[in-house]
């Protein structure tokens, strides 16, 4: 999920804050130093408190799928002046095992706790597609979210290439684990194929 930094009265930089709520990371904002759930959409605590973020829509793809589309694409340096593997995914060994490390309160039954799923939430309708499951069958899957259709188109590759509405707004969608989106989503369903 990709949020503008202009919340209409400033514009915000973020850091990450160390802290977790429903084991899921907040970030602060450099100016006010208020507490933001990527998951909520909003700041938690501090001065800008119920100050909402807005959604952009963005793409969500390998590095070998954006560069085959976009081969003139410039690239940040790693020489970031500080002593990191950046080759090196400092959660790895946490996609690995099986357990939810922080407590998110009661995970529902529908799925795994760490089954990969992508989350839509539409006129406060959520629903968690899993991710192994869509990703098989390339081309348009056509869904309804409450009283709106969703298209999400699925690549050969097995990417998400897009999410919109049947009307041609595009959607943000978020990827992540199952445990954390029913935890902030308490009543989402769960796409069936």
């Amino acid at each position: 999920m990709v949020y503008s930094r202009d919340t209409g009265s400033r514009v915000l930089t973020f850091g990450v804050s160390g802290r977790l709520y429903k084991s899921n990371v907040l970030l602060y904002d450099h100016q006010t130093d208020s507490l933001w759930s990527q998951l909520m959409e909003k700041a938690i605590a501090g001065p800008l408190v119920n100050t909402v973020l807005e959604a952009v829509p963005s793409s969500r793809t390998t590095w070998g799928a954006w560069r085959r589309r976009h081969p003139h694409t410039r690239v940040l340096s790693t020489d970031t002046g500080y002593d990191r593997n950046y080759q090196k995914d400092p959660y790895s060994g946490y996609a690995r095992v099986g357990t939810i490390w922080f407590p998110v309160g009661n995970v529902r039954a529908d799925l795994s706790p760490k089954q990969r799923v992508m989350g839509i939430e539409i006129d406060e309708a959520a629903r968690a597609y899993p991710l192994d499951q869509i990703t098989l069958y390339p081309g348009t899957l056509t869904d309804r979210i409450g009283e709106r259709t969703v298209e999400i188109e699925i690549t050969p590759e097995g990417e998400i290439a897009s999410v919109r509405t049947a009307t041609g707004d595009m959607l943000s969608p978020v990827f992540l684990y199952w445990f954390a989106w029913q935890a902030f989503h308490p009543d989402t369903s769960v796409y069936r194929p």
